[in-house]
């Protein structure tokens, strides 16, 4: 779905596929499937599904029931159409809430119980930021962060990190500082990314040629600071992003990365 979605210039075929879509089935009655459990493969490798490598990460916090929309939300989001989000967004939130309502029915939840399944995981929020930095509507993406931290729901590194590598896109002044300011911001809470986050990062960070390279430099710090070692294409675009900026030759930042 997301190979064809990249294909086509309209939406409407994606909201199609959501609409005619069933639930996740379970594993348990298919032995091929339990199988491939018990030797470590998860079932959204199994299926190439795009929450691959997010589940990997995080351990699996994903509700598989909306599996469809993750599918169809980071098809979206890679075509950067808002439009298409948005009639998501109503589709995914009536089967939330439906889904909500069966569950308190026929379980006789007491009232004001697991109230989180009343909203999308963080990977469908984390598609809609891509999909507003994608679009460069750079102030939706930052409410959409926001919105998720002021409703007290699980704040988790990839949630900045997305917010951050969207905003350096096109290496705006605005975006730029969005990303600096969101770097801080993670840091005060203590969360760290890894090797791969932080290569990606600085990957893109480098690319800046105005500027005074602040984002880019921020991020090589960080890394230094927690002894993670970035990739050498990270590096090597890192390097020359600093030559390619009229600094002296014992700057700090180029001395060590040199």
């Amino acid at each position: 779905m997301t190979v064809a979605g990249l294909g086509l210039n309209k939406f409407c075929y994606i909201i199609k596929f959501v609409e005619q879509s069933i639930e996740w089935t379970s594993v348990e009655a298919s032995s091929a499937l339990a199988e491939n459990l018990m030797i470590g493969v998860a079932e959204e490798e199994l299926y190439n599904l795009p929450t691959v490598e997010y589940v990997h990460r995080r351990g699996g916090f994903l509700n598989r029931q909306l599996t469809v929309y993750h599918v169809a939300f980071h098809t979206c989001a890679d075509l950067g159409n808002v439009e298409a989000i948005v009639c998501l967004l109503f589709y995914c939130y009536f089967v939330i809430y439906f889904m909500f309502f069966c569950f308190l029915l026929f379980l006789d939840i007491i009232e004001g119980n697991s109230k989180d399944e009343k909203y999308p995981d963080i990977f469908i929020v984390m598609q809609i930021m891509r999909c507003y930095l994608r679009a460069r509507d750079i102030d939706n993406a930052l409410k959409t962060f926001v919105d998720h931290m002021n409703a007290k729901k699980p704040a988790v590194p990839e949630l900045y990190v997305t917010l951050i590598e969207g905003a350096t896109i096109g290496h705006t002044p605005k975006g730029m500082q969005l990303a600096q300011d969101t770097l801080v911001k993670m840091t005060e809470r203590d969360f760290f990314f890894s090797s791969k986050m932080g290569s990606d990062l600085l990957l893109i960070a480098s690319g800046e040629k105005t500027g005074g390279y602040t984002t880019a430099n921020y991020i090589w710090d960080l890394m230094q600071a927690r002894k993670i070692t970035p990739s050498l294409p990270t590096v090597e675009a890192y390097y020359n992003g600093l030559k390619g900026h009229e600094i002296l030759e014992d700057d700090p930042w180029l001395l060590q990365v040199s």
